[in-house]
């Protein structure tokens, strides 16, 4: 049995009538009527009852007919499955992400991941930029949002999405506020929280490079690598932080935020030889949160 004669019967079975089925299947009548008989002969059993009038389906026929119609919805909706597959619109995708990313723009992108690709799983991991390149090389995430350029690594690929000013973090009731600060100067008492980060971070650069702008280096009181914990820890009075200005969406701790001149670029890292479409779907997700991504609100 071929899918081709499948196809014959069922249209011969819906209209019971050799010459209309014949019309709607593009196939000459005869031609049809031949690929009805074979079946019959291949299957040893009588599909329709002919005569001059009339052609109706058999008790066999009718049996037939009702399970063909469901392998045959079945046969296409897995060519549809296969096909979704291979357009990457069905499977999972291994995200990583920073703290900050979850202030910024991961809502935004599994909005439109639930929106445009229903079918597509995502897992979600937080972890700390000196985890992010590892834990993407070893193959335990698919893709990554991470504050680190990084340059010339033959098998990491890395998009811009979106700059945003650093800010500096001092619990609400702190004497520096928006109106009266001047610069970091102001700051050169204070106890830092501040990510621990490698030497070779560029992220650490840009954080510790506002310092030595202003003659100084900082007194450590925590390091963290998380934004949440940091942030905790400056309500609480135990030092003041630099953190991303979007972490002061949907932040409803007791701390305050004043914007810096200084700026933060999140990127998109994945694999070189990851060519799965999924990854290929989600960066250009990615990219679409980015362009609509909006970071100009107002700090308190």
């Amino acid at each position: 049995m071929e899918l081709r004669q499948i196809k014959y019967f069922l249209g011969v079975a819906e209209t019971l009538n050799f010459s209309k089925a014949a019309l709607n299947l593009n196939i000459v009548q005869p031609a049809l009527s031949r690929q009805i008989q074979q079946l019959e002969q291949e299957l040893g059993v009588v599909l329709f009852e002919r005569n001059n009038r009339n052609v109706r389906l058999t008790p066999a026929g009718v049996y037939l007919r009702d399970e063909m119609i469901k392998l045959d919805k079945r046969f296409n909706d897995t060519l549809g499955h296969a096909l979704s597959i291979q357009n990457g619109h069905v499977g999972t995708i291994r995200i990583g992400y920073p703290g900050s990313a979850l202030y910024s723009i991961l809502p935004e992108v599994l909005c439109l991941l639930q929106d445009k690709l229903p079918l597509l799983d995502g897992i979600l991991t937080e972890m700390a930029e000196v985890k992010v390149l590892e834990t993407l090389l070893n193959g335990h995430i698919d893709v990554c949002f991470s504050r680190e350029e990084i340059y010339d690594h033959p098998n990491i690929c890395q998009q811009k999405l979106f700059s945003e000013h650093l800010a500096l973090v001092v619990p609400e009731k702190h004497r520096l506020t928006k109106e009266n600060f001047q610069s970091m100067e102001q700051c050169r008492e204070e106890g830092f929280i501040l990510p621990y980060l490698a030497d070779w971070q560029r992220y650490r650069q840009l954080i510790y490079g506002i310092f030595s702008q202003h003659g100084f280096a900082p007194r450590i009181a925590y390091e963290s690598n998380y934004g949440a914990t940091i942030m905790r820890l400056v309500e609480k009075n135990l030092g003041i932080s630099l953190l991303p200005l979007s972490y002061r969406m949907g932040s409803s701790l007791k701390v305050r935020f004043i914007p810096l001149e200084t700026k933060t670029t999140l990127y998109m890292v994945w694999r070189t030889d990851n060519h799965s479409p999924i990854v290929r779907n989600f960066i250009a997700l990615c990219d679409e949160a980015a362009q609509h991504l909006d970071l100009n609100f107002e700090c308190p």
